[in-house]
């Protein structure tokens, strides 16, 4: 595999913190467990290893109430 085409979900919460997440699938898990917590995220994006932003993701909430991350 090569390096630079390695990314990563990057997930914002209100308090302006940040979380890294190796694919969306595991950011929505942590999202969705931790909602009483920290509550709903700000933004979610794709960047690469070098911290580019490749887009940013949508966070909706589907029909059984679990949110998801849409590109």
């Amino acid at each position: 595999m090569r390096r630079d085409c390695v990314t990563q979900v990057i997930v914002r919460w209100a308090d302006g913190e940040e979380d890294n997440f190796a694919t969306p699938f595991e950011a929505e898990s942590f999202i969705n467990y931790s909602l009483d917590e920290l509550g709903v995220p700000v933004a979610a994006w794709l960047e690469d290893m070098k911290g580019v932003k490749k887009w940013d993701y949508q966070i909706v909430e589907d029909e059984e109430g679990v949110l998801r991350l849409v590109d």
